[in-house]
């Protein structure tokens, strides 16, 4: 959090006034609510990898497990999912099952389920597979090429 304030201070004395936050799984801002004292809480949150989520509960996972846990841990902060999407191969994770069909489910269902609370803003992950990475499920969240986005964002 130094650097957050480092930076914040920094843009202040040069007379920028825009938000200024940092990036964690929601599980680290979860146990510790120091992070919080940035402008806003950025969150990556991916139900795959809870591992007692499908696809089709990727929506319910952020919108009823991580988003109250998150403004629980954090009061009165702007909350935003950086990070949501599903793998499309690698190994299951518990129920959690990488496919294109699941990654393109879990999408529409993140989609469905942020119409309902259009408080938070929740970003797909990512653009394109990043083979440079260490595992099959870290490598294949890439969702243009590979998934119909009509369907995907098709409206719920």
């Amino acid at each position: 959090m130094a650097k957050v304030y480092d930076v914040r201070g920094y843009l202040g004395s040069v007379g920028v006034t825009t938000p200024v936050s940092t990036v964690h799984t929601w599980v680290n801002i979860r146990a510790n609510p120091a992070l919080c004292g940035a402008d806003f809480v950025g969150a990556n949150a991916h139900a795959f990898y809870d591992g007692g989520r499908t696809s089709g509960q990727a929506g319910d996972f952020v919108f009823k497990t991580v988003v109250p846990a998150l403004k629980a841990a954090c009061p009165g902060k702007k909350v935003y999912i950086t990070e949501s999407g599903w793998p499309s191969r690698g190994g299951n994770n518990g129920v959690a099952v990488p496919s294109v069909a699941d990654e393109q489910n879990a999408l529409l269902n993140l989609n469905c389920a942020n119409r309902d609370d259009t408080s938070v803003s929740v970003y797909a992950f990512e653009y394109d597979d990043q083979l440079w990475k260490g595992n099959d499920n870290e490598r294949s969240f890439g969702i243009f090429g590979k998934i119909n986005l009509g369907t995907a964002f098709a409206p719920c």
